[in-house]
C-alpha cells in the first residue's frame, strides 16, 4: 500500500511541473461555405455582406490566395460565379462540405494548442480567427494578422478522387489529422526567424529540430509521428535506423554544405531521401533535428524561450552531446526495466491481495 502511495504521490508532483494552459477561443467562419450557396440571384446581396463584415477578406481571397485579377466590381463578380459553376472547383467544394460538416473538433484542437502556445509564449499573440476556403490546391494555408486562413481542400483524406493525381506520398499529408500540426508549424515559421537561403545544412536541421520540439510540448497529447506528420510505420523506420540516419549525413558530409540541392529532400517532400536510401521517407531532416534537439534539451536545463534564442546550431549540436548509438542502447535498457518493474508491480500486487484476503 505504501508503494501505491509513492506513486500516487509521484504522478502528482509530476502533473504540477506542467504549464497551465491558457484558455483560448478562436472563431471560426467557413468561408467555404459562404462561396458554395452564392449563385447569380443572390450575388450582389453575398457582396454587399462580405463588404460590411470581411474587412475586405473576399478580395485578399482572390488577388493574394488565389492570384486571380479582375478590374472592377462585375469582373469581380464574374470570376465568382466562373468559379461557383466550374466543374471541378464544385467537385472540390462538395468533398469540402461531406468530410467537414462538422468542424469543431479541428477548432477544439487548434484553441489547445495555441493554448499552449500562450501558456509557454505569453506574449506572443496568437490566432483569434480561422477561415475555411477552397484554396484549389494552391497553398494549404496562409497567415494575415491575427486569422489563419485555411484551405480545407487540402485536407480531404488521402484516398480522396481530388488527389487522384497525386503520389502516393503527397497523399499521406492530405489528412485532417495534420490540420493542427500544418497549422502550428506555418505559424511557428511565422514567429520564429526561419534560416536564410544562403545557411547550411546544420542550420536547417538545427531549425526544424527546434521547430518540431516546440511543437512536441504545444500538443502534448499527440503522437511524435503525428506532429512531425509520418505514418506510423515510417516513425518506426526512422527510429530503427537512427544510427544509420546519422552516420550517412556525417560520411556525406552533409552538416556543413549549402548545396540545397543536394540535400533538398531531407526538409521537403518527396519520393524519399535519396541521399540516404531510396526506401527512406523524405523529410528525414525533420526527424534528426528533432532528436538533436530532444538530447539537447535533456543535457542543458533551459527554457524553450531560451532555446528559441540561441542561433548557434553548432553549439547547440556539441552541447546536445547527440550520439543515436548511447541513445539506442540506453532505450533498450530502460525497455527492459520498465518489463522487470511492471513484473514486481503485478507479483507485489498479487501478493498483496492474497494477504489480504487471509486476515
Amino acid at each position: 500500500m505504501k508503494f501505491i502511495k509513492i506513486l500516487l504521490i509521484f504522478f502528482v508532483l509530476n502533473s504540477c511541473k506542467k504549464n497551465d494552459v491558457k484558455d483560448i477561443e478562436i472563431e471560426v467562419y467557413r468561408f467555404d461555405k459562404e462561396l458554395s450557396s452564392v449563385d447569380s440571384v443572390n450575388i450582389d446581396a453575398k457582396i454587399a455582406e462580405w463588404d460590411a463584415t470581411l474587412n475586405g477578406f473576399h478580395h485578399f481571397y482572390y488577388s493574394d490566395f488565389l492570384e486571380q485579377n479582375y478590374e472592377n466590381s462585375d469582373s469581380f463578380k464574374n470570376l465568382i460565379l466562373e468559379g461557383r459553376y466550374h466543374q471541378e472547383i464544385q467537385l472540390i467544394s462538395d468533398e469540402i462540405s461531406n468530410e467537414f460538416q462538422n468542424f469543431t473538433d479541428v477548432e477544439n484542437e487548434i484553441e489547445s494548442l495555441f493554448g499552449m502556445v500562450q501558456s509557454y509564449f505569453p506574449e506572443i499573440v496568437v490566432p483569434r480567427y480561422i477561415v475555411t476556403i477552397n484554396g484549389e490546391r494552391t497553398y494549404s494555408m496562409m497567415f494575415k494578422g491575427d486569422t489563419v486562413v485555411l484551405s480545407l481542400d487540402m485536407y480531404l483524406g488521402e484516398s480522396n478522387v481530388a488527389y487522384s493525381y497525386a503520389p502516393m506520398y503527397m497523399k499521406n499529408m492530405f489528412q485532417r489529422q495534420y490540420i493542427a500540426p500544418d497549422v502550428l508549424e506555418n505559424w511557428c515559421n511565422v514567429q520564429f526567424s526561419s534560416p536564410s537561403q544562403s545557411s547550411e545544412f546544420l542550420d536547417i536541421l538545427i531549425y526544424k529540430g527546434k521547430i518540431m520540439y516546440l511543437m512536441s510540448k504545444f500538443m502534448p497529447n499527440h503522437d511524435e509521428h503525428i506532429i512531425l506528420r509520418f505514418s506510423e510505420s515510417e516513425f518506426e523506420e526512422c527510429e530503427k535506423s537512427e544510427s544509420e540516419i546519422w552516420e550517412g549525413i556525417k560520411s556525406l558530409d552533409l552538416l556543413y554544405s549549402n548545396n540545397k540541392i543536394e540535400f533538398h529532400s531531407f526538409f521537403n517532400l518527396s519520393d524519399c531521401t535519396r541521399p540516404i536510401s531510396p526506401d527512406s521517407p523524405s523529410r528525414l531532416g525533420y526527424f534528426v533535428g528533432y532528436k538533436i534537439i530532444e538530447s539537447y534539451m535533456k543535457e542543458n536545463e533551459i527554457s524553450l524561450k531560451e532555446l528559441m534564442k540561441n542561433t548557434n546550431s553548432q553549439e547547440i549540436l556539441l552541447q546536445s552531446k547527440y550520439n543515436p548509438d548511447q541513445i539506442e542502447e540506453e532505450y533498450w535498457m530502460l525497455k527492459y526495466w520498465w518489463i522487470i518493474f511492471g513484473l514486481i508491480f503485478i507479483l507485489g500486487y498479487y501478493i498483496y491481495n492474497k494477504y489480504s484476503m487471509k486476515q
